[in-house]
Order: structure tokens, then C-alpha cells, then sequence
């Protein structure tokens, strides 16, 4: 029975983290400029290998940018298969897309750095490994350890395997093609693609929003 609590617990906690934000910028840059230019249209690349994902950003960005009237062409629509098959676009071929989308910023989307770890979460009681001198009772006789034993012993702990995205989103003027924003984010744990998307955008959003860079 005792067991059983303790497994129940420790699904339990993974269960609460897995439904807590994992997005969060840990970084930001904004041109000074005086008043910021507010963006009402914005051509969307997400300049990542991965289809799926690269999808699933530009599609959330265009959907809730919608939200505050700021019109949006996906790179995916615009940017045909081929368009790097002879290398990298020169300035002329790059501004002439930029017409064609009839956008005054570029918002870019690139991963970074992707960290992997698998961490141990011990079973039992919980406490410190080795403090025979403390200030812990337990350690003073033998069935006071033992009883505190006996829950790392018979009660395993489970491996969380974690994973956390760096990405780097910039937004440039598309008259200038200067850089006019940048932020760094960090993303933990994403439990699908579509969450991910979803909880990204989120926080850019309101970044965004909050740096005055759009309605």
C-alpha cells in the first residue's frame, strides 16, 4: 500500500509539471528607437528544419496575431520548395518576397540549442543522503533509521527524462531590414508540438504586445 502512495505520488508531480507553463524568455533586445513602430503586417518564418514544427509556429503566429488585426503571410505559403536550392538568397530576391507579401516586419523563428537530460527522483522520504550528526532523529537509533531506510529501500525512485529548446525569435523592418527586436526563450518538457506552439506564442505575444511592436 505504502508503495503504491508513493508511485501515485510521484505520477502525481509529473502530472502538475507537465500542465505548468514551460515557456519563458530569458532574454530580450529592442532597438531605441523613441516610440516603437507598431507592426500591422508581418511575413512569419520559421527557420527551422523540422516541417512539423516550422508549421505548427507559423500557423499559431498567424491565428493569434489575427486576434489584434495585424495581417500575416506564413514563409510556407510563400517561400517555394526550391528557393534555396541555389544557395543563399541574394538581397534582391529576399526584398523582392517581401513585396510580393506586402509585409512592413519579418518575424523570424530559429532553434538554437536543444539540451537533453535524464534526472533520477529518488522514492522514498525525503531528505538529505548522509547527516548522521544532524539534525535528523532518525539516525540515532536503529529503528528509527531503519524505518526512515526502509522507504528508499523498498520504494524505488523513477528517471524524468528532460528536455529543454533555446529559440531565437528576431523581428526585422522590412524598408530598412534593420533588427529592431530580439528575445531568447527557453522551453521545458513540451508535451506535444501543438502545446508547444501554443504556449510559445503565447509568451512572444504578449512580449510583443507589452514592447509596443504590435497592436
Amino acid at each position: 500500500m505504502k508503495r503504491l502512495t508513493y508511485t501515485l505520488f510521484g505520477v502525481l508531480l509529473v502530472m502538475l509539471w507537465s500542465c505548468s507553463p514551460t515557456t519563458q524568455i530569458t532574454a530580450s533586445w529592442k532597438a531605441d528607437e523613441g516610440v516603437p513602430k507598431q507592426y500591422q503586417s508581418l511575413l512569419i518564418a520559421a527557420l527551422i528544419q523540422n516541417l512539423a514544427i516550422r508549421q505548427s509556429i507559423e500557423t499559431e503566429f498567424s491565428e493569434r496575431l489575427a486576434d489584434r488585426n495585424v495581417q500575416t503571410n506564413k514563409s510556407l505559403d510563400i517561400l517555394k520548395p526550391e528557393f534555396l536550392d541555389e544557395g543563399e538568397p541574394s538581397r534582391e530576391k529576399i526584398m523582392s518576397i517581401l513585396e510580393e507579401s506586402k509585409s512592413d516586419g519579418i518575424l523570424t523563428v530559429n532553434l538554437i540549442d536543444v539540451d537533453e537530460e535524464s534526472r533520477y527522483v529518488p522514492g522514498g522520504t525525503a531528505g538529505p543522503a548522509y547527516m548522521p550528526m544532524g539534525r535528523f532523529g532518525y539516525y540515532n537509533n536503529f529503528p528509527g533509521y531503519f524505518h526512515h531506510a526502509y522507504g528508499n529501500a523498498w520504494n524505488p525512485g523513477y528517471y524524468v527524462e528532460e528536455k529543454e529548446y533555446f529559440l531565437e525569435t528576431n523581428l526585422y523592418d522590412s524598408e530598412s531590414m534593420e533588427l529592431v527586436w530580439s528575445a531568447q526563450s527557453r522551453t521545458v518538457n513540451p508535451a506535444t508540438i501543438n502545446t508547444f506552439a501554443e504556449e510559445y506564442v503565447t509568451v512572444l505575444k504578449a512580449q510583443l504586445r507589452e514592447e509596443g511592436l504590435i497592436p
